[in-house]
């Protein structure tokens, strides 16, 4: 599949406090399998906007997955909330077969959950991240033929007492200039931060509590090393991507402008392409923001998006049966600030794990078509596509298609 941006389905009207007759009883499904699947150690609802409706008391998996096949054979949407539910729904019944232990082909599975079917990103482009990189390295000190990278990221190296003083510093800088630049100052989204451990492959992750307060957990785990400049990086896309739509999306739920269902978010859903494309773009797409980062800062960008360019083609590759021991060195190759054993940890769960399987999938490949997005915006409209997509939740095809139409007006 080539990168090229094509309209996808049409725009049709939005609600406004019309819903769909299903609406709460599909809130409570959602409820009520998360419920089940909690003492399973598996969170089913990732973000909780909307006001308590009651858990429907679900007994079984066989019984949650009757219900959303139920629910997405009975919408024929008329709007694109409703397109966006009924592709959210037939996500969920993928990833809930996966843990049901079903075995679903890996492009069929990936495209039916993230709403983007997996595509290899070109050596050449690749390449020219490394060599962006490499630059950046570069302005912050780092000469290969008088150090080594391991000195070199030995001197970036910090601890959790000096990422923790840069949360706070980073949110009281970086994210009112985000917010300015995009007129929307107003967004409220307070939140809790917690820095926890856990052998998992993310450093930041952010959610609500069951009391429906937005959190957001740094994982100081030993797997994990914490750089000078990650927590800018982090609290931009954490903070000013993830909790500001959230705080957007919550308004516009209480207004009558969004379905609710729309406002209890998985993981498993096809707006993580824009979700996660869109958090990562706040630190390129807005020049503010951008000459607000450190040298460091810009290090911790640009290592990342190559990690997830190289990690993107490893994760298909690996689910194409290729050998594991030469992807981990692929990925050494061209990321050396990773470790052999969180490569090792990432390629396990990309063909085990019904989760991740799919939704770690999405951050190469939502990074290379931002890439684009931006190309074909001029800076103000980059930054009318921002509130767009951080004001509610769509497909690929729904935000490729408002792409498409934003470029040519």
């Amino acid at each position: 599949m080539s990168a090229e941006i094509t309209p996808n389905s049409s725009r049709n009207p939005e609600p406004s406090h019309e819903f769909m007759p299903d609406t709460e009883a599909i809130m409570r499904l959602y409820r009520g399998w998360d419920a089940l699947e909690r003492p399973n150690g598996i969170d089913i609802i990732d973000f909780d906007l909307v006001h308590r409706v009651d858990p429907e008391p679900v007994q079984s998996r066989r019984e949650v997955l009757e219900g959303l096949r139920s629910f997405h054979e009975g919408i024929t949407p008329r709007n694109r909330q409703e397109q966006f539910i009924k592709a959210k729904l037939n996500a969920s019944t993928y990833y809930l077969r996966a843990l049901m232990g079903e075995e679903i082909p890996y492009e069929e599975y990936v495209e039916n959950i993230t709403g983007i079917r997996p595509e290899l990103i070109p050596d050449a482009d690749i390449e020219r991240q490394r060599k962006i990189l490499n630059e950046a390295m570069e302005r912050v000190g780092y000469r290969p033929i008088r150090e080594s990278f391991e000195d070199f990221v030995s001197r970036l190296r910090i601890g959790k007492d000096e990422a923790e003083i840069e949360a706070r510093r980073c949110e009281d800088v970086l994210i009112p200039t985000a917010l300015k630049a995009l007129n929307l100052e107003d967004v409220e989204f307070p939140h809790e931060i917690r820095f926890i451990e856990e052998e998992d492959y993310w450093m930041g992750w952010t959610s609500t509590t069951p009391e429906g307060l937005l959190l957001l957990r740094y994982n100081v785990h030993p797997i994990h090393t914490w750089y000078q400049g990650d927590m800018e990086f982090m609290t931009l896309h954490e903070v000013g991507g993830h909790f500001v739509q959230a705080g957007l999306l919550r308004r516009r739920i209480e207004s009558g402008e969004v379905n609710p269902i729309i406002g209890i978010t998985t993981v498993q859903e096809p707006h993580t392409f824009v979700g996660e494309g869109t958090a990562d773009a706040l630190s390129y797409f807005l020049p503010e923001v951008e000459e607000a980062f450190s040298p460091e800062g810009i290090v911790a960008r640009e290592q990342r998006i190559l990690r997830d360019y190289v990690q993107n083609n490893a994760h298909i590759w690996v689910n194409q049966g290729y050998d594991p021991e030469g992807l981990v060195a692929y990925i050494r190759s061209y990321y050396p600030f990773s470790t052999e054993e969180k490569i090792r940890l990432n390629l396990k769960n990309w063909q085990t794990n019904p989760s991740r399987r799919a939704y770690q999938y999405v951050y190469g490949i939502s990074r290379y078509y931002h890439g684009q997005f931006m190309e074909r915006l001029t800076p103000e409209k980059r930054k009318e596509y921002l509130r767009h997509a951080m004001a509610g939740y769509e497909t690929p095809a729904q935000i490729m298609e408002y792409v498409e139409e934003l470029a040519v007006t």
